[in-house]
């Protein structure tokens, strides 16, 4: 007990000792500023007392000022920050569509520089304009001095520039429709420099566009892949897919997966070959998963299944029964935040990312992915600007990610109708992956949506096409054609759809509607009635067969029953405007029946009955 005394006792005489130091300094800095705020006092009250505006003026001017602190306060943290992907004038006059603007820039650029590859940047930008004739020329323009300089100062001195001069020469001859050009250059180039990934990519898309399977799958063969990279893996894994080597593919994925499971390139990987052909996906991942029992196929599967409103809860309950069993990684977030984003799930969705994104902080906090998933988690928020910052980081981060110029910053500068930008952004995402299907037919559905440029959709999705016959795209040719009243080229490309998948009936329907539309009804009423026996809850052909029945044989009580069991078909899938045509239908034909079931001799309006394509 005295010990604990004698220690009190020293802690006191030490807290003493303290506070007697700290007072000893601060009483004359405290008596110090006492004076001189006493002086100003003084001095304030004799100004004040002389002149009566003093005071007033104090007054305004400090609240002035603390007005003007709280506003550059503010500012601080609502201004945007600018981030730069651009490396010179002429490519940022590129990216804000200045088109004449920036080819003067390049051709300054060029004159200075005896090595061709602004003239390359100009072509391109020709093409992008729709001057064909103007690019090709440049292009080969560009084959003539470049093989002139390699020859005087050899291979070596040139090579890394030359590669990249190449591929950009190649992937322009692509996009300009001169798929031989660019396989005959590309083979000569090749033999050149050996197996350049880059270009091998390029003349992969020249070969499948060119519909020659077997270059294409030579292409894969020679295609050097880093085998510790999982991002260089789901690459080859996506030229698989698109070449209908599922297995491969997919093993391919499971590979990269091993490697690090939360690279982003594999599920997006994922989706993209979702969209290139949704069903052979799920087939083969429920396969795999049956009988393979391996983690990787389930997220695999829980992904593809998140991309369906109808299919998303399937897909949480298998990522619960995966998180269950230890596996929680940026994958299982991001498949549950597309899900519960399928599902409206808002704020369920953006935790899911708020998740990924601190996984990937832990790992590395200035990564590709960790901008990326920032960006999603801004754009789901409806804050675009920040958005639009996080993806060029994620840009800067990884130059090569082609999602972020083809799938980011599009959905953002189409969220802040901004749309004229859009194109230079998926044309940049497939010079990173000339193959990159999803960003193919998102290129020809912005042409056709927001560009109002239908040749060049048209183009797109006949590009779309080449890497696989996919009825949707045959859809989206046919309904550009119809729009602009093409009808004899709509008719023409539904045949050969027909010819390619005679188990489609869209093609008979549609084919059927537009025979019917030109007067040749026979054959229309033909494939009309063969849509329909393939599915006889198809609301659009049994309207379409009610508009032969009441308009061309004049038998209104037949066409009033197909009508009607068009009208109550009718399902909650169909477009909001197919619907309607089809309840404006339904009653216009109500009334025509009403009046036929009174008076049956006499003539009917059917005007108000219309063909739905």
């Amino acid at each position: 007990m005295k010990e604990v005394k004698r220690l009190f006792s020293k802690f006191n005489i030490g807290l003493k000792s303290f506070f007697k130091r700290f007072n000893n300094i601060f009483k004359p800095v405290y008596k110090s500023l006492k004076s001189i705020l006493k002086k100003i006092g003084d001095k304030y009250k004799k100004v004040n007392s002389k002149n009566k505006y003093v005071e007033p003026i104090v007054v305004i001017t400090a609240s002035c000022l603390f007005v003007l602190a709280m506003i550059l306060s503010i500012n601080s943290f609502t201004t945007i920050e600018e981030v730069n992907i651009t490396k010179n004038s002429a490519e940022q006059l590129y990216y804000q569509n200045k088109y004449d603007e920036a080819i003067e820039e390049y051709k300054k650029m060029q004159i200075e520089d005896s090595w061709p590859e602004w003239t390359v940047k100009i072509a391109d930008i020709y093409s992008l304009m729709g001057e064909i004739d103007k690019s090709n020329t440049l292009l080969k323009e560009v084959i003539v001095k470049r093989d002139k300089i390699v020859k005087e100062e050899g291979y070596n001195k040139v090579v890394e520039k030359d590669i990249e001069l190449i591929n950009s020469m190649l992937f322009t001859f692509n996009l300009n429709g001169q798929y031989e050009d660019a396989i005959s250059f590309g083979a000569d180039y090749i033999s050149e420099y050996g197996e350049n990934k880059d270009i091998l990519k390029t003349m992969f898309m020249s070969c499948i566009a060119e519909g020659n399977t077997n270059k294409a799958e030579a292409i894969l063969e020679e295609y050097s892949v880093d085998e510790k990279s999982a991002y260089d893996l789901s690459v080859l894994a996506n030229m698989n897919i698109v070449l209908g080597k599922w297995d491969s593919g997919i093993e391919l994925l499971k590979k990269a997966w091993g490697l690090d499971e939360n690279e982003l390139e594999i599920y997006y990987v994922i989706e993209s070959a979702y969209e290139f052909d949704k069903s052979s996906l799920i087939k083969e991942l429920e396969t795999k998963s049956k009988d393979l029992n391996e983690d990787s196929y389930k997220v695999f599967l829980a992904l593809a299944y998140s991309m369906e409103k109808t299919e998303a809860n399937k897909s949480l309950d298998l990522i619960d029964k995966l998180e269950l069993e230890g596996i929680n990684n940026i994958g299982t977030d991001y498949v549950k935040y597309i899900a519960n984003k399928n599902l409206n799930n808002k704020e369920e969705a953006v935790k899911n990312l708020d998740d990924a994104i601190d996984k990937q902080k832990s790992i590395n906090k200035e990564s590709y992915t960790t901008y990326y998933l920032s960006s999603l988690r801004a754009i789901n928020n409806g804050n675009y600007d920040e958005a639009l910052v996080y993806a060029k980081k994620s840009i800067n981060a990884n130059d090569n990610y082609s999602e972020s110029y083809g799938i980011l910053i599009p959905e953002i500068l189409k969220n802040k109708n901004n749309f004229n930008p859009v194109e230079v952004y998926y044309r940049e995402a497939l010079k990173r992956e000339p193959f990159n299907y999803k960003i193919i037919v998102n290129l020809a559905d912005y042409y056709s949506t927001y560009a109002s440029n239908n040749d060049k959709a048209i183009d797109y999705y006949n590009l779309g096409l080449s890497f696989n016959n996919n009825e949707i795209l045959y859809s989206k040719i046919v309904d550009i054609y119809i729009k602009d009243n093409k009808i004899d080229e709509a008719i023409e490309i539904l045949e050969n759809a027909i010819d390619i998948n005679e188990d489609d009936k869209v093609y008979y329907r549609t084919l059927g509607a537009l025979y019917l539309d030109k007067g040749i009804y026979e054959e229309g009423i033909e494939l009309t009635r063969k849509a329909y026996s393939m599915d006889e809850k198809d609301s659009i052909a049994l309207n379409n067969a009610a508009w032969y029945y009441m308009v061309v044989e004049n038998d209104i009580s037949r066409g009033y029953d197909n009508i009607k069991a068009a009208y109550t078909e009718m399902s909650a899938a169909l477009d909001e405007e197919i619907k309607g045509k089809l309840i404006e239908n339904y009653n216009n034909a109500k009334v025509i029946y009403e009046e036929f079931l009174n008076d049956n001799e006499k003539e009917f309006d059917k005007k108000g009955i219309k063909l739905i394509y």
